[in-house]
């Protein structure tokens, strides 16, 4: 196996090799592994074509009709083999560009098999992950996590109770912070943001919004790590508060994704 796994994706590969489906959506926390995982199934066979999401201007990165419709010429003839075209984030495409792919998924080419990763698979076409074969990607265990950062040559037990403490369970994102300082130093400090947030009296959650410059991106993440301690707090005490502070959290995230004001749906989102 080249790349550190949990079992039941271990038995998917497998499963996969064996049966190569005309296509498959990979779901899963960010940081899990998922384009990782994307490039070892396409191992089966050669790579066609590999779409990830672009930025133009000051939009957020996006998959356009265009590009979609692209694959038309690529997809049209019947190749030699078993050939792959990944489309990493496949939630980024708009509307028109889901609905290009999903002529393409309705008429299948037997010699090209489909791979689509996604971090919120909800914002997809019911109807082409209908015609998906869906896999949810689980995050390695608590020992497969400290095999892999020791196999990264994090020799410190400080480091490493700070990388398991942010990223345990997610292959890729441990990689990544290992090898970035810059990344793990952003990250630790997101964190900190977060437990202020999560942890904080409502003055101090606001002046804790407050101080911060993000731009949309960065806004995301620290809401995605904020409803992670929040996950975590409510494994040791479930309580419909904290429940309710998830909800508010989910509903900032998804107005800042709609091109919300950012500073204003994080206070919201954290006062509510």
């Amino acid at each position: 196996m080249k790349i550190r796994v949990a079992p039941a994706t271990k038995r998917f590969l497998e499963s996969y090799t064996k049966r190569l489906p005309h296509a498959v959506l990979l779901t899963g926390s960010v940081g899990v592994g998922l384009n990782t995982l994307a490039g070892e199934l396409s191992s089966n066979g050669r790579l066609l074509r590999r779409i990830s999401p672009e930025s133009r201007s000051s939009a957020l990165p996006s998959i356009s009709a265009e590009t979609i419709r692209e694959l038309y010429i690529d997809t049209r003839s019947v190749l030699e083999g078993k050939n792959f075209v990944i489309i990493d984030d496949a939630d980024a495409m708009n509307h028109v560009a889901q609905n290009a792919l999903l002529k393409l998924l309705e008429e299948p080419n037997d010699s090209i098999c489909f791979i689509l990763t996604s971090h919120i698979p909800d914002k997809l076409l019911p109807t082409i992950r209908s015609r998906t074969q869906i896999f949810s990607v689980p995050p390695i265990d608590h020992l497969e996590s400290m095999r892999l950062l020791k196999s990264l040559g994090v020799t410190t037990g400080i480091d490493e109770q700070r990388l398991l403490y942010i990223a345990q369970g997610l292959p890729a994102e441990l990689t990544r912070l290992t090898q970035s300082q810059s990344d793990f130093k952003s990250l630790s400090e997101r964190v900190s943001q977060a437990r202020q947030i999560v942890e904080g009296t409502p003055y101090q959650r606001l002046v804790t919004i407050a101080s911060t410059s993000l731009d949309r991106q960065q806004a995301l993440q620290l809401i995605e790590m904020v409803i992670l301690l929040l996950k975590r707090s409510i494994m040791q005490r479930p309580e419909r508060m904290i429940v309710m502070r998830i909800d508010s959290m989910l509903a900032a995230a998804a107005a800042i994704r709609s091109n919300g004001n950012v500073k204003l749906h994080l206070i919201r989102g954290v006062l509510q």
